[in-house]
């Protein structure tokens, strides 16, 4: 009984995020057009400079939200198809890692990332990637107190993966806490005054899954909460004991 009424919350939250998100989206469209006009206006008004950057920065913050959440809704019902196509690891994770670089400095974080000397190459759905590497390096800068560190292993010549870890020494994750932080909405009692959804993370694994891949918390060590996203080179069958979710569309350009 208390397994059923604990999912029929979960639904009832998602159904009214999902609903909400789609009424918001249109007006936020419809609001972000003239704020990007106003932005092109800022040379002649210099006055508008400050409100306008303020307008642009919280409005891209609220699609970035709403996209979000629908985006997980799709694959949580199964209706996220990936397309597969050759990808430059090494140049994603370095634009994501710039994407961050403002927000670290506003922190006075040491923000560092390890690019393997040779690029890293897989067969991979490159949106579906940058939505992965911006909720794990978007949460790893928001929660840490003073460093993060982003590495790119080297691959292996007989190895079938890439492997991503991304560290910060922020609030170490309790043990028994290391699944429950990708359930849905779920927030740590100690760190719910950051903003966000609870979706990131559960985003980012559902994704990681639709590539038959993995992203785990490693039992933590050096007083850093380092998570390990495991993503294949090559498209591959589901992994054992996972259901496939969606028939993959391959096209390899």
């Amino acid at each position: 009984m208390e397994d059923k009424k604990e999912k029929e919350i979960y639904e009832a939250k998602i159904n009214f995020f999902t609903i909400v998100a789609h009424e918001i989206r249109t007006p936020l469209t419809l609001i972000k057009g003239p704020v990007e006009n106003l932005h092109e206006k800022i040379d002649e008004l210099p006055g508008i400079k400050e409100d306008v950057i303020t307008l642009e920065r919280n409005t891209s913050r609220l699609v970035a939200l709403i996209t979000q959440i629908l985006d997980f809704r799709q694959t949580e019902k199964k209706g996220f198809s990936i397309d597969f196509s050759p990808v430059n690891i090494s140049a994603v994770v370095e634009e994501e890692w710039l994407n961050f670089i403002p927000l670290a400095k506003k922190k006075n974080l040491v923000y560092h990332t390890d690019l393997p000397i040779e690029p890293v190459f897989a067969m991979a759905d490159e949106e579906a990637l940058h939505k992965i590497f911006s909720n794990l390096f978007g949460n790893a800068v928001k929660y840490a107190a003073g460093r993060v560190n982003i590495c790119l292993l080297p691959v292996t010549k007989d190895s079938g993966f890439f492997t991503l870890e991304i560290s910060n020494d922020g609030y170490l994750i309790p043990a028994d806490m290391k699944e429950k932080i990708f359930e849905p909405f779920y927030r740590l009692k100690e760190t719910v005054k950051q903003k966000g959804t609870g979706i990131g993370l559960a985003l980012a694994r559902s994704l990681a899954e639709l590539h038959n891949g993995r992203l785990w918390l490693k039992e933590t060590k050096d007083g850093l909460n380092t998570f390990v996203l495991e993503l294949p080179l090559r498209p591959q069958e589901p992994l054992p004991g996972k259901q496939k979710r969606k028939k993959i569309l391959t096209n390899i350009k």
